[in-house]
Formats: C-alpha cells, sequence, structure tokens
C-alpha cells in the first residue's frame, strides 16, 4: 500500500482528521517510524502543526524510536539545505526532558540562537511569553505556548500495537534493528540483502536475525 505522509503519520499514530486509512480485518501497516518522523521534521517549515503532533507523538511514544537509526538517517540532511533539520535536535531535548536518556546523543547544543520559527514573529512573542526553558537552554528560541502537547492527538500504545506491526514487533523483540529485521521478514522481504537495503542496517545482523527467525519457524513446524 502506497501512502502518502499524512497516511504515515496516522499509520504510525497520529490522529489526523479528514485522513482515510482504510485497513481490512486483521491489517497491519508497516510504515517505518524512523523515517516517517524524518520527513515529517523536513515538511515543518510549511505546516507549522506538524510540530505539535510530532512532539506529542514523542511523548506517548518515544521510548519506542530506534535513535540510533533515527540518527544514521539524519546524517544525509545538512542543516545548511535542510534547516528544519534542526527540529530533530528539539525533539530529542524534549524526549530527554521527560526522561528518555537514549535520546541525549541526538541533543545538540548550539552557541548561536535557533529560532525555530520565523524569528522577527518569535522574538516579539517571546517578549510577551518567554521561551520554552528546556529548548532555550541547548539554544533552540521557541515561544511559550506554540507547541502544543495533547497526548489524545494520538493514538495509546494499545492502539498501535493492534495497527502498526513495526511498533507490535519492537514491544516484543525490544527497540532494536531486530524487531525491524523481524519486521521486514514478516513484510515478506525475502532476503538479509534486501532488508539491509531497506532498513539501512548493515548485512551481518539482517543475515543473523534471518537465519535466526528461519530457524526458530522451522522448529515450531517440527514441534506441531
Amino acid at each position: 500500500m502506497n501512502l502518502n505522509l499524512n497516511q504515515r503519520l496516522v499509520a504510525i499514530g497520529m490522529r489526523l482528521s479528514g485522513v482515510d486509512l482504510i485497513l481490512r480485518k486483521g491489517d497491519k501497516i508497516n510504515t517505518d517510524i524512523e523515517k516517517t518522523i524524518l520527513e515529517a521534521v523536513l515538511t515543518i517549515n510549511d505546516d507549522s502543526s506538524i510540530a505539535s503532533l510530532l512532539f506529542s507523538w514523542i511523548k506517548v511514544h518515544g521510548n519506542y524510536v530506534i535513535t540510533e537509526k533515527l540518527s544514521k538517517l539524519t546524517r544525509g540532511y545538512h542543516e545548511d539545505k535542510y534547516p528544519q533539520i534542526v527540529w530533530v535536535h528539539a525533539i530529542a531535548a524534549y524526549a530527554y526532558e521527560n526522561g528518555m536518556h537514549k535520546w541525549n546523543p541526538l541533543i545538540k547544543k548550539y552557541k548561536q540562537p535557533q529560532y525555530l520559527y520565523p524569528k522577527k514573529i518569535s522574538e516579539s512573542a517571546i517578549q510577551l511569553k518567554g521561551a520554552i526553558p528546556y529548548l532555550k537552554k541547548n539554544g533552540f528560541f521557541v515561544p511559550e505556548g506554540s507547541i502544543r502537547i495533547r497526548e489524545e492527538d494520538v493514538l495509546t500504545p494499545e492502539e498501535l500495537i493492534k495497527k502498526n506491526l513495526q511498533y507490535k514487533n519492537r514491544y516484543i523483540f525490544g527497540v532494536s534493528w531486530r524487531a525491524d529485521i523481524i519486521t521486514m521478514i514478516q513484510s515478506g522481504i525475502k532476503t538479509p540483502t534486501e532488508i539491509a537495503k531497506l532498513l539501512g542496517c548493515s548485512y551481518e545482523p539482517a543475515h543473523r536475525v534471518f537465519r535466526e527467525y528461519r530457524m526458530g519457524n522451522a522448529q515450531t513446524a517440527c514441534m506441531g
């Protein structure tokens, strides 16, 4: 199923009105979580409401992001060409503020003020309302109240487990490349080479988990 960005956001658990994502009974959408987060970040300049959705999603599901994977994906986007990529570091600061310490390597502290929204508008708003403290200490100047964090704007873990196979597997196998490799296998990808290419991981873990999963299934079949 080919999905647009809004549909992929819904598939990873965001509630967007007017976005259709019709599933047949028993269907589970496999939409890559980190790639969807990154793509959403790159659209914030066009739709600022995405920032509130991302922060809300992180509050509920941030522990189930493979931060190493997100970091690897982010390296391909230089700030000179993609200035909105700084939002990844701001999201990491928010996750860390909420006790998700594994996000710490993704936090980038800036010496020069980083205005995540247009500078003139931000400066005026900050004079009236102040800046968000946990972002300000990392060099991000964002007016208080400009990011609306509402948990009800995203699915609960129980709801998302039923809809997203990748997310479900991270609950079962841990938040790791292993979980994503198994998701690829269950989604019908036939070779470790293809899995490594699609996920962006190295061949060794793809091959090892592929072999272990196939062996485990064979043993289960024999026992049955």
